[in-house]
């Protein structure tokens, strides 16, 4: 999932989709109540349809809905403490109200992190931590990370192919579907530790980890704008901790 090049998104700076995320993940976690939970949660949809990645707070309902029914499962319905009839059924009001935090908590994480995901551009990153004078393992290493996930998928996708040609069987009682993940998960690890043993080694006949400053291809520019809303959501996430510290 890529953004158009027009997008606000893809247009700012390398870092500041990145601190927006991280300031998300803070304020988030320090929301006090299911209220600034659903106030937050609202504010990083509206922030990511202002940035052109809408598709990215769709997407995230895919793997929120189970976890979303979980949790009203877990808390809503086997939670303890008073409770309310809702459509007949008995539920913990306690339990509603930690349930509908913890799914604004995770609703926002997860539409933060796609929002970022589809705005990521390696080659603008490595740029601007160039830019900085950063070290290349900081960069290498955040690169890596957020693009190791196609790179599993499309590696697991041949695997299960190539097993099920030697007539590998997924269908079937759990204890079949239980001895089919040997074969498929085995060769993906191995497959992982390989291709970090490659890179490292790669990475290392180019002197990555040297001393010598690079030299960036073509910056990234870094506009008042951006570093004023990395500043204020760096600054809105402390305010969010230290609020939740003091009450």
């Amino acid at each position: 999932m890529t953004l158009p090049p027009g997008a606000p998104a893809s247009r700012a700076h390398p870092f500041t989709p990145l601190v927006l995320t991280l300031a998300v993940a803070v304020a988030v976690v320090s929301a006090p109540g299911p209220a600034a939970a659903a106030v937050l949660y609202g504010a990083t949809i509206l922030g990511v349809l202002a940035a052109g990645a809408g598709r990215a707070a769709l997407r995230a309902l895919v793997p929120l809905a189970p976890l979303w029914l979980f949790l009203f499962l877990l808390h809503g319905v086997l939670g303890e403490g008073d409770r309310i009839v809702m459509a007949g059924v008995s539920l913990s009001r306690d339990g509603l109200a930690l349930a509908a935090t913890q799914a604004c908590r995770l609703g926002a994480i997860a539409t933060a992190s796609l929002a970022l995901y589809a705005a990521f551009s390696p080659a603008r990153f490595v740029d601007a931590v160039a830019a900085r004078g950063w070290p290349f393992a900081l960069s290498y290493l955040v690169v890596a990370t957020l693009l190791a996930l196609p790179r599993f998928r499309a590696r697991a996708a041949a695997i299960l192919e190539a097993q099920r040609s030697r007539g590998l069987r997924l269908q079937g009682n759990p204890f079949r579907r239980a001895r089919a993940l040997a074969p498929v998960t085995f060769p993906l690890l191995l497959g992982a530790l390989a291709e970090v043993d490659e890179r490292g080694f790669a990475l290392e006949t180019r002197c990555a980890s040297g001393v010598t400053r690079r030299t960036p291809l073509d910056p990234p520019r870094d506009s008042v704008t951006d570093r004023a809303v990395r500043w204020l959501a760096g600054l809105a996430a402390a305010a969010m901790v230290c609020w939740r510290v003091l009450t």
